[in-house]
């Protein structure tokens, strides 16, 4: 069916969502002009997630493993979509 590998996929989802992020950053930016001030806090948290993510993507974590993860995030990401409203 021509889908990617679960390696590329989790690669193509982090990339989508790092530029997903720093445009809401920018956007929020304009709009309040500041950030909270919790944002260097949730940085570091970004940071450090993004590190031990990409480890364990690469070199620990079986294909299956990975797999499993993917669904769980896509499934949470749908459900917000869903049921959380601003």
């Amino acid at each position: 069916m021509g889908w990617a590998e679960p390696r590329q996929s989790a690669s193509v989802s982090a990339t989508f969502i790092l530029v997903n992020s720093i445009a809401g950053l920018f956007g929020e930016t304009m709009s309040v002009h500041a950030l909270p001030s919790a944002a260097p806090l949730w940085a570091g948290a970004v940071v450090v997630g993004g590190c031990l993510g990409s480890e364990l993507g690469a070199r620990q974590f079986a294909e299956v493993t990975l797999r499993r993860l993917l669904a769980v995030v896509l499934a949470l990401a749908g459900l917000k979509l869903l049921f959380i409203r601003r």
